[in-house]
């Protein structure tokens, strides 16, 4: 009788061994509801021994009923009641400062019950493993400080303690230390290639196990489905966008002022604008 592995698409297991902790829905499943394995992961990001880990959990979503919500690759919180957000970004525009500020923003709007003062919002930190070297300077990582600028004859920086850290792993960095061997393991997809027999012991459950490739398997069929999604809704988006364009450029030509064919279309007046001095130059090429 054929074991589970046997009768797994071929093209779907070799999608999951080839997979890394540095790939966010492979880490996210090696991670959940691990605090063990997460106190062992920030031990070594933020070189502490000290740091225990209450609850963790991944892929949390942040809802923002007036905006755009957000989706936490770990989300943990230690004895102490701080906050750590570690996510991993393999593309550079993933891990900008604004992407940083809004996930910040979304803890910090999910911390608060009504009338609780602003002083009880826990100490966070927002950690972003990148595997490229986001700053390019060849650091294992860098630390964003805050300082409040004081004019004066000498140059001086005040420190502004918001509580919240912020911190960007270089996810090339290879040093012969504790931070280069765990980026070592975060990029390798072969389980025998770890240094660390803690984060190896997990790769092998998810990759060799039934039940540890079972999961992974239901993983990536439901993140397959929600880029398939994604795909369509953003596809729908450029076919409105593009017949807008081209009801505009229509109107252009029926003689409608760019105001009016900005109102029709509810394209934006700079953009109208910029359609009709494509029009007239159109026009100016066909005319010589």
């Amino acid at each position: 009788m054929p074991s589970f592995l046997d009768t797994i698409d071929p093209a779907m297991l070799a999608r999951i061994q080839a997979m890394r902790l540095m790939d966010d829905d492979f880490m996210t499943v090696v991670f959940d509801g691990d605090n063990e394995i997460t106190e062992f992961l920030l031990r070594i990001l933020l070189n502490r021994d000290d740091l225990r880990v209450k609850k963790v959990t991944t892929q949390k979503e942040k809802r923002n009923l007036f905006g755009r919500s957000v989706r936490l690759d770990i989300l943990a919180e230690d004895t102490q009641g701080k906050v750590y957000n570690v996510e991993v970004q393999r593309a550079d525009e993933g891990a900008s400062s604004k992407r940083v500020r809004y996930n910040q923003a979304m803890l910090d709007s999910h911390s608060l019950k009504k009338k609780e003062d602003f002083t009880q919002l826990p100490e966070t930190y927002i950690i972003f493993i990148t595997e490229n070297d986001y700053y390019g300077l060849g650091q294992p990582f860098y630390k964003i400080k805050r300082t409040v600028e004081v004019t004066s004859t000498e140059s001086m920086y005040l420190p502004f303690d918001d509580g919240c850290n912020i911190i960007y792993v270089n996810g090339r960095y290879r040093g012969d230390d504790a931070l280069g061997k765990l980026m070592h393991d975060f990029c390798t997809p072969n389980a025998d290639e770890m240094n660390y027999s803690e984060l190896a012991e997990k790769v092998r459950y998810h990759k060799q196990e039934t039940e540890g490739v079972r999961t992974m398997c239901r993983i990536v069929e439901e993140y397959g489905k929600e880029r398939e999604a994604f795909g369509r809704a953003e596809g729908l988006k450029r076919g409105v966008h593009e017949t807008a364009i081209a009801n505009a450029r229509n109107a252009l030509k029926l003689g409608l002022a760019p105001e009016q064919a900005s109102q029709i279309t509810t394209l934006p007046l700079e953009q109208v604008l910029a359609l009709k001095e494509e029009l007239e130059c159109e026009a100016a090429i066909v005319s010589n």
